[in-house]
């Protein structure tokens, strides 16, 4: 596929400098732009509930307690004891 932009003078200065810092063609550079960028849209469909499962699944904060079944009730007890 061929793709041609135009870019801002700033934007143009900042891929020259990565190409030059990378020491890459800069048809591989903005190859790897694009495979981000679409990757990155691609995580971004997720819901706001599958991103706050995602986040706490990977933070280790989803797990389970042992009880009566009865949590909504007594869960003062399982977290403080009976004071």
């Amino acid at each position: 596929m061929h793709i041609e932009a135009e870019l801002d003078e700033a934007r143009s200065q900042r891929l020259i400098s990565m190409q030059q810092r990378l020491q890459k063609p800069l048809t591989e550079i903005v190859t790897e732009i694009l495979a981000k960028a679409i990757d990155a849209g691609i995580e971004a469909n997720e819901t706001e509930g599958q991103k706050m499962l995602r986040i706490f699944s990977e933070e280790g904060l989803i797990g389970c307690i042992h009880g009566d079944g009865k949590l909504s009730v007594d869960y003062k007890e399982h977290l403080w004891g009976n004071e």
